[in-house]
């Protein structure tokens, strides 16, 4: 092989083929070059009256040879190889004017140059000039024996004659010999490359059959050449989709495409493979294809996919979290105001009359309002609720037994609840809440033409192959609440949006679209896993799977309903900014004797508690207050006497930590808008607790 020193390695082109073809025509060049210095001196030694001649002609070989070589190494390969085939037919018209015809040596020598020059343009190239050459040879000869071409002025003798055919057979050799080698040499470099690469390449016949495969198609498909060759490509497709893209791509065959396909691998899994695919030059019909596996990119990419739906549903929680925290205490100091006036209204008209049930009516659309902000508060917590060891199954039997009778007469509704379900670490409330929201959706998508609604409760023992695929779920015991109606289902979009706050498919009032948003954010709460499944016309499956509890459980007595615990004529000091709130409870509590002094002004009760600490038994202070918050409020009445008991009370719970109130010395929290049972019990905790 001609060495790379000779043609400048770092100047030849990077492209595989433009590379090979501009070392031919260097070759070729340097062969020339050294033809025409052996002719130079053949020329001279023989004759030496022929030497201006010969040197002009050589000279100007010599530039030329020179010229095309620069444009090689520019890359400027074919306009080379015109201008190398352009020279040689520009000196053989020379040679054949002032040499009188074909006997010329020198017109055959450049009737070789021609045919070298075809060399360059590939095989079919070389064929063309041959027979171009040789009507060139017999349209001199003709035109010789006709006068056609002026009288010879160079006599050559027979050495010379002689000598030029050898050197001419020679070139020929030297041209032909180049020309294969280099050719031979692109072939194997191709070759290593496709036998070496990492991606598969195949050919496929005009009727799409697979005609060639390198090692690479074997390990990316698993088959052999001798089983896959001659099949159809269409049978390794894996889906009817990609069959139908493939068929789309047969019908419209442009000069280069790309698709995406999953093949069949020969152990039945499937491949997804990115396909490149372009014709074959000289070779009608025949496809080249390149692909490459991306079956583990696709998959990453699907997870991602999964992530970032999942990040996007939490900070939808989270955005529904942040408002429901900043309205709950206005809206709940509202409510408590609504609802404590009816309460104290509900006392004072007889109990039965349209009077009483217009009270219980407001004290029923309060109860409403507070589930609702309830459940938007759930968003907001950040951290889960005080949890107790529970009896999930006595909580389920406590919600259906509630639900009955709203469930419509058309929805049959079964139970399989198991009585040795082993507890759970919960909030008993919000499971409450969980159990209500599930088996009231599932009775709501059978509510105009019927169905079964089953609900059950039970054990389940997950495993470590079963936990890997229900994160955040660990192996061992669990407890399973599912609930499945026969209703009409849902699509695929309209599950992917199930779990959003504020979806709903229901008709404009008849739901919230929190359901099931509260429902996965509590279970999310206790470390859980809920999964719905449904198919348009199949109805609905959730599943509510919660970790077994660790500690055995102890079954307790029901606590009897009591009635608001009374006073013996504690003096309260009550501090809250919402009038409407502070006049309603101030009456609450003189009814249950209590002597009340109230204020809206934080720094104003400070001020009256300071002038006389000892006057007070107990103060009662709102969370969150404009100029001073409960919490500070508490601490510095606690600085000023150290044993008073403060109980706050307050809209949204989730707005100060627990350790928080310990620090501050705040003995008991109440949420508004509250039962008088539960705020008059934590007065007199409060109160007894200060007194031992």
């Amino acid at each position: 092989m001609i060495s790379d020193s000779l043609h400048g390695r770092s100047a030849l082109p990077s492209d595989p083929e433009t590379r090979a073809s501009t070392r031919l025509l260097l070759a070729f060049l340097w062969i020339q070059l050294a033809a025409f210095g052996v002719y130079l001196v053949s020329a001279v030694w023989v004759d030496r009256s022929t030497a201006g001649r010969v040197l002009f002609q050589t000279a100007f070989a010599v530039a030329v040879i020179f010229v095309l070589r620069a444009m090689a190494l520019r890359g400027w390969v074919r306009a080379a190889g015109v201008g190398y085939l352009a020279t040689a037919w520009l000196l053989l018209g020379a040679s054949a004017w002032t040499g009188g015809g074909i006997h010329n040596s020198a017109t055959l020598g450049f009737l070789v140059v021609v045919f070298a020059a075809g060399l360059l343009f590939g095989r079919r190239g070389a064929a063309i000039m041959g027979a171009v050459v040789i009507l060139t040879a017999l349209g001199l000869a003709l035109a010789e024996q006709r006068h056609v071409l002026p009288p010879s002025r160079i006599h050559n003798t027979p050495l010379q004659i002689w000598s030029d055919v050898a050197v001419y057979c020679l070139l020929i050799i030297a041209f032909q010999a180049l020309a294969t080698r280099v050719r031979r040499s692109t072939e194997d470099r191709y070759g290593q490359v496709v036998e070496r690469a990492g991606d598969a390449i195949f050919t496929l016949s005009p009727q799409g059959t697979l005609a060639a495969v390198n090692p690479a198609f074997q390990r990316m498909t698993g088959w052999p050449p001798e089983e896959c060759l001659g099949k159809p490509f269409t049978e390794l497709i894996a889906s009817v989709d990609g069959q139908g893209r493939w068929r789309t791509f047969l019908d419209d065959r442009g000069p280069r495409q790309s698709l995406e396909l999953p093949l069949r691998h020969r152990n039945g899994q499937a491949v997804v493979v990115e396909l490149n695919l372009a014709p074959v030059a000289g070779r009608d019909g025949d496809t080249l294809a390149v692909g490459r596996d991306v079956t583990e990119r696709r998959e990453q990419e699907q997870r991602r996919a999964r992530l970032e739906g999942q990040l996007r549903q939490s900070q939808k929680l989270e955005a529904v979290g942040t408002l429901a925290g900043g309205i709950a205490h206005d809206f709940n100091n509202v409510l408590t105001a609504i609802m404590g006036h009816a309460h104290l209204l509900q006392e004072d008209v007889p109990p039965k009359g349209r009077a009483a049930e217009r009270v219980a009516e407001i004290l029923k659309a309060g109860a409403r309002a507070r589930d609702v902000v309830r459940q938007l508060l759930t968003f907001a917590r950040s951290q889960g609720q005080p949890r107790a060891l529970t009896r999930f199954q006595d909580v389920v039997l406590e919600a259906v037994q509630l639900l009955r009778a709203s469930v419509p007469s058309s929805v049959q509704m079964e139970t399989n609840i198991d009585p040795d379900t082993p507890g759970v670490l919960a909030d008993a409330t919000q499971l409450h809440q969980v159990t209500v929201n599930l088996v009231t959706n599932a009775a709501d998508a059978m509510r105009d033409h019927g169905g079964r609604l089953t609900l059950s409760l039970g054990r389940l023992q997950l495993d470590s192959h079963a936990a890997a695929r229900l994160p955040p779920l660990e192996p061992g015991p669990h407890v399973r609440l599912r609930v499945s109606d026969t209703g009409h289902g849902m699509d695929p979009g309209v599950l992917e949006r199930v779990f959003e706050p504020f979806f709903t498919t229901k008709p404009l009032g008849h739901g919230t679209g929190l359901g099931l948003a509260v429902v996965h954010t509590i279970v999310s709460d206790h470390h859980g896993r809920i999964a719905v499944r449904s198919k348009p016309g199949e109805g609905t499956t959730v599943e509510v799977i919660l970790p077994q509890a660790t500690q055995p459980m102890v079954v307790a007595e029901a606590a009897t309903p009591e009635a608001p615990l009374r006073g013996n004529g504690e003096r309260l000091l009550v501090v809250d900014d919402e009038t409407a709130v502070l006049r309603v409870l101030a009456e609450q509590l003189q009814r249950l004797g209590y002597r009340v002094r109230t204020s809206t002004d934080p720094e104003e009760a400070l001020e009256t508690f300071s002038d006389d600490p000892d006057e007070f038994d107990l103060a009662i202070t709102d969370l969150q207050m404009p100029r001073m918050s409960g919490v500070e409020l508490a601490a510095r009445f606690i600085s000023v006497r150290a044993d008073l008991p403060v109980l706050l009370i307050t809209g949204n719970r989730s707005a100060v930590e627990p350790h928080v109130l310990r620090a501050a010395g705040v003995r008991e929290l109440v949420d508004k808008p509250f039962r008088l049972q539960d705020l008059s019990r934590a007065i007199r905790t409060a109160l007894e607790t200060s007194a031992s």
